[in-house]
């Protein structure tokens, strides 16, 4: 069942930046983060790591910024056998959303799959998958994942299925997979991120590279049923703004502003930095 696409260009830069804090710790299991998921109130997070590790903390922050990330906990992300898998292509854990429950669902790139976890740490359960999602390019699959108040999946490729100039999202409604809608994009920015907001939009984050280094771009739509609309522009960066922002978190913070928090995958690189960065829509 196909949804219908939306079309035209959205104008308009509305997000303003709030911090961003540089985080930083000696250990092995810390990078690469693609994932991110934040409480209510944007003081608990869970973000994955594409090499397999959940992790667990609080975000603290001084009036508008991030100080410190406290109380961490890592966990292996693990397979339906409650194994850690010793392949690498078989733990890039790269999409992560967080039901109502506090189960986590996650999506793997190279063999392509969705898992859900009763809490991290937790062995995976799998999920459906129907064989034409195997279709997606090995390095080009699930990296950005979203969840409805309904308890519906949204899903979007990294890299274009059919037309370079559209990505197509799909979704996983009570246990069934539908090709839900199609969002315009650009050749130089691919879908990473996405997080349905308190206001019930759906939020995308887009990540391009130039062999240089990172640009970025953030939009939000109106969802209804599965037509899309109200294309907004929220914030669009070059090349040294931030680093590989990859993780996205939409929140409302306690002066009633919608806040996205993203998180940056250094890709286990010494060039690079884990960021968090926030910016507010006013």
């Amino acid at each position: 069942m196909a949804g219908r696409s939306l079309s035209g260009d959205a104008s308009g830069e509305l997000a303003e930046h709030v911090s961003t804090y540089t985080w930083r710790l000696h250990e092995g299991w810390f990078g690469g983060f693609s994932g991110l998921e934040l409480s209510a109130d944007g003081s608990r997070m869970v973000a994955l790591s594409d090499r397999g590790t959940f992790v667990t903390g609080d975000v603290r922050r001084n009036a508008d910024t991030i100080v410190s990330i406290d109380n961490l906990e890592p966990y292996r992300v693990l397979n339906t056998a409650g194994k850690f898998p010793a392949k690498a292509g078989l733990r890039d854990s790269e999409g992560l959303v967080l039901q109502k429950d506090g189960k986590l669902i996650v999506s793997f790139e190279g063999n392509h799959r969705l898992n859900k976890f009763a809490a991290p740490g937790a062995k995976a359960n799998q999920m459906p998958w129907p064989k034409e999602l195997n279709q997606m390019k090995l390095n080009g699959g699930f990296e950005a994942l979203a969840i409805n108040n309904q308890g519906d999946i949204f899903a979007i490729p990294e890299q274009p299925l059919g037309s370079k100039d559209t990505a197509q999202v799909y979704a996983l409604k009570k246990g069934t997979w539908t090709t839900a809608f199609t969002l315009p994009r650009e050749k130089q920015f691919q879908p990473v991120g996405a997080d349905f907001g308190p206001d019930g939009r759906l939020y995308l984050l887009e990540r391009g590279f130039n062999g240089l280094g990172f640009r970025i771009r953030v939009r939000s739509f109106t969802i209804d049923k599965n037509t899309v609309g109200d294309e907004k522009l929220l914030l669009r960066k070059g090349v040294g703004a931030h680093d590989n922002l990859e993780g996205l978190a939409v929140w409302r913070d306690d002066q009633n502003r919608i806040r996205l928090t993203m998180i940056s995958d250094d890709n286990f690189r010494l060039v690079q930095r884990t960021e968090i960065v926030e910016y507010m829509i006013p």
